[in-house]
């Protein structure tokens, strides 16, 4: 029988006065009912042991397998990162572990063990104590690629190591942070954040362990499974907010970490150290981890610049509410993905399991782009402020301000590009200006359908098949959007060179992506130099709000974050 399937169990850790704990377990098949268990508690070293310390308890299981009892003296995370909870039998045989998040002081730490903890468990004290740390950066990661009973013991002593290499290896994690303006005060606050928010009672990764041990169905456990892991590698991000230094620079370590640890991977199926079901585990759980984080951190990216061009009311609730569907379907898709480990999944298993989170995510963005297109009203409504910019009746019709999806079919303008077109409208109404001044990156050769269309007669024609279908000649380049090219009047014009510039980058960053393939140190080296070339294009745009406040920094900011493709 299935691990998983005889294995329950809950525990509710909970900080009363004078740090005393409340546990209450239930386990049904692990646990015998009328026998006795001791439960022991012992903290993590900094140098990644065990205490010799600790405190422990026995406790009777019921009819139900249910055992109730209190402890005394548990730290919380003032002094510590992680908890070792072990249960034994009468005769002192270990039945189960996890390793737990310190608990907040003062608030309660839900906590679940299982089988899926103790295989963790294993991974992490092994990693922990190779490493002399208790880093929560490292145990992260342990709780994020160990995601099944199926992995062997020495499968599992083969994945701490070469977590730990890509953390705390001179090319890892750490080192990309530390080598890009992370201080080391930032650092240790960055971490004391992490094991903050693993343990936090209301959202923590603790609880939806619990959870997950707590359901009664091998589906609803799976699940609550599938939840907490799709929010590991966020925590990760969110902890740098605390810390005070960029998001964006832990979203870059990770390719940092992969450069270190996916060679590594490879070399270990290759040499028996990992089986292909496993690898595939690590690389799916990490993908499609990663793939929501950036999906999170685009959307938090484009909120902001929404509120900082003065978006309010409907057109950010709208926004939010998309948002907040995408996630939420993103969630429930690792959610079904995480059902695949139950213990036996094979590595056909594992690939099929992640076509249907691929699937799945790709529906879940393209329903997003649907919902954040703007309504036939509104882009009405910003045809309507252009027009009362610039003093006159444009003729602009809904069918200009259309994009398309992947399958073919059009729709309109995201509303975050409308709230930027509706922004310009406010300063040239108040007198200001956009300026730009066009990027010199050069095209990449796979771009032909932006340019201009020649002789003059034929500048209406403003791609590729037009012009030429017309008689006219179509030269490859930046398009003149302004004077003497399509003549849209300046601010709008600059709109335009924006996006077209960013794109140009984005291009050249997937062309060059193409070719470094598997090359995980290449991707973060060219993610590195997009992220920098996007930014810097804010100093070749000027203007000002009103004829002379300039344009800030945080709105050219904005400008640019809303003109770039999602990043999910």
């Amino acid at each position: 029988m299935k691990v998983l399937n005889i294995m329950r169990s809950r525990f509710s850790v909970g900080i009363i006065l004078f740090a005393v704990l409340l546990f209450t377990a239930s386990y049904a098949g692990a646990l015998t009912a009328g026998e006795t268990y001791t439960i022991k508690v012992q903290k993590i070293n900094s140098d990644g042991t065990v205490n010799s310390g600790g405190t422990s308890s026995s406790a009777t299981a019921d009819t139900d397998g249910k055992v109730s009892f209190s402890l005394t003296g548990v730290p919380d995370n003032s002094s510590c990162n992680f908890l070792l909870i072990t249960i034994e039998d009468i005769a002192g045989n270990t039945v189960r572990r996890s390793l737990a998040p310190c608990p907040n002081p003062g608030e309660a730490l839900p906590v679940g063990v299982s089988g899926l903890t103790n295989a963790q468990t294993t991974a992490l004290l092994d990693a922990l104590e190779s490493a002399a740390t208790d880093d929560p950066i490292l145990a992260v990661f342990g709780f994020a690629i160990v995601r099944s009973t199926s992995a062997t013991a020495s499968e599992l002593a083969f994945m701490a190591d070469i977590a730990n290499q890509g953390i705390n290896g001179n090319d890892g994690f750490i080192n990309y942070l530390t080598n890009n303006g992370v201080t080391s005060a930032q650092l240790a606050a960055y971490k004391s954040s992490i094991v903050s928010r693993l343990a936090d009672k209301d959202d923590g990764y603790s609880k939806f362990i619990k959870e997950s041990v707590d359901a009664t169905t091998d589906t609803e456990k799976l699940s609550a499974r599938g939840e907490a892991a799709s929010k590991l590698l966020r925590v990760l991000v969110q902890a740098a907010t605390t810390a005070g230094f960029p998001q964006d620079r832990v979203i870059e370590a990770f390719n940092a970490m992969g450069a270190v640890v996916v060679p590594l991977m490879k070399q270990g199926v290759a040499n028996g150290d990992l089986s292909p079901a496993t690898q595939r585990m690590i690389d799916s759980s990490i993908g499609g981890g990663i793939q929501k984080l950036q999906a999170d951190r685009g959307i938090e990216k484009y909120s902001q610049a929404l509120t900082i061009l003065g978006a309010t009311g409907e057109d950010v609730a709208n926004y939010q509410a998309a948002a907040t569907t995408l996630v939420n379907a993103m969630t429930a898709a690792f959610e079904t993905f995480e059902q695949v480990f139950d213990g036996n999944e094979t590595d056909a298993e594992i690939q099929a399991a992640e076509a249907v989170l691929s699937t799945a995510m790709r529906a879940a963005f393209e329903q997003f782009l649907t919902a954040t297109a703007a309504s036939d009203a509104r882009i009405t409504t910003m045809i309507s402020n252009i027009d009362s910019a610039l003093g006159q009746t444009t003729g602009l019709t809904k069918s200009q301000f259309q994009q398309y999806k992947s399958d073919g079919t059009a729709i309109n303008w995201p509303v975050t590009m409308v709230i930027l077109v509706d922004w310009v409208s406010s300063i040239v109404s108040n007198g200001g200006s956009l300026t730009y001044t066009r990027d010199n990156t050069a095209i990449p050769s796979n771009i032909t359908w932006i340019g201009d269309c020649s002789p003059s007669q034929y500048n209406n024609y403003t791609d590729k098949s037009s012009c030429e279908n017309a008689g006219g000649t179509w030269t490859v380049g930046r398009t003149n959007f302004g004077a003497g090219g399509q003549n849209i009047p300046e601010s709008y014009a600059s709109i335009f060179g924006i996006q077209e510039d960013i794109m140009i980058l984005e291009f050249t960053r997937w062309a060059k992506e193409e070719s470094a393939g598997e090359d995980m140190g290449a991707h973060e080296t060219l993610q590195k130099e997009f992220s920098e070339s996007v930014a810097n294009l804010a100093d070749n745009m000027g203007g000002t709000t009103d004829g002379s406040t300039a344009v800030s920094s945080k709105q050219k900011s904005a400008i640019l974050t809303l003109l770039q493709s999602p990043q999910f």
